[in-house]
């Protein structure tokens, strides 16, 4: 009987150590699931993070790039041609349209105004220039256009200087306009009028030039293009040679005002000036 009674108490001690040892394990199974699903946590709250973190920086960089783009347009847009910038200067004036003033080539311009009177000049150059670079002060102008303000009519139909002289020989220049010639001091002459304009022709008689070719010619241009209307007076003068700027002048008067257009080559100033009635 006490064999028996031993061998249930030893039993009962094993079992009870079994039990407690599963209990520990239990407890450190639960402890390192625990464990596991904290950092896993963790992780997946990291990644997360990252993620959000990228894809800020990802949006953060296309509307830079968006910004950036949005500029570069903006600046684009705003870019002037020296002739917008001078037509925004003064806004209430016209001028001559700058592809006829040097057979189309590139042209850059400066403008000043001084006491009522405008200047403008135009000069030919090999790439787009801004408006009143200074680097154009050290060049010759190959055309000029002046606006000029005076105190009467009176005053500004003097300062045309109409020229025109009918005693001379005629000379038939087409579309039945008779020109007159005259000569002196080493130069001889082509004079005529059409409309409230005096046109006047001069060849160099030491260069054995003649005024006839040029003065048909610009009849024949005349007949189909329209200058300015002088209100009330207006000069064209010409030279058969090309000179500097002031060779060749167009000059008419509206009202109390004066404009004056300056170029190089004959017809090329009365281009400039024709683009004007447009």
């Amino acid at each position: 009987m006490k064999k028996y009674l031993l061998l249930f108490s030893a039993l009962f001690v094993l079992a009870a150590c079994n039990s407690g040892n599963n209990d520990s394990k239990d407890s450190t199974t639960k402890s390192t699931a625990a464990a596991t699903e904290k950092t896993s946590s963790k992780a997946t709250t990291a990644t997360s993070e990252n993620s959000s973190s990228k894809n800020s920086s990802t949006t953060s960089n296309t509307k830079t790039q968006t910004s950036s783009t949005k500029t570069d347009s903006s600046h684009g847009d705003h870019a002037m041609s020296a002739m917008d910038e001078l037509q925004a200067n003064y806004p209430n004036d016209k001028f001559p349209d700058p592809a006829t003033i040097s057979g189309g080539k590139q042209i850059g311009i400066t403008a000043s105004e001084e006491q009522g009177t405008l200047k403008v000049n135009y000069y030919v150059v090999n790439e787009e220039t801004p408006f009143n670079d200074p680097a154009l002060n050290d060049q010759t102008p190959v055309a000029q256009f002046q606006r000029k303000a005076f105190d009467s009519k009176e005053t500004a139909q003097n300062e045309v200087g109409q020229t025109y002289d009918p005693n001379g020989q005629q000379v038939d220049l087409g579309h039945n306009i008779t020109g007159y010639r005259s000569a002196g001091a080493g130069s001889s002459f082509i004079m005529w009028k059409e409309g409230n304009w005096s046109l006047a022709v001069r060849a160099n008689n030491l260069e054995q030039e003649d005024p006839v070719p040029l003065a048909k010619q610009t009849v024949e241009y005349l007949e189909g293009a329209f200058l300015p209307v002088p209100k009330d007076a207006g000069q064209i003068s010409l030279r058969v040679a090309p000179g500097d700027f002031q060779s060749n002048s167009v000059v008419w008067q509206e009202n109390q005002t004066v404009y004056t257009i300056m170029n190089s080559d004959s017809m090329s100033s009365l281009k400039m000036a024709v683009s004007m009635a447009k």
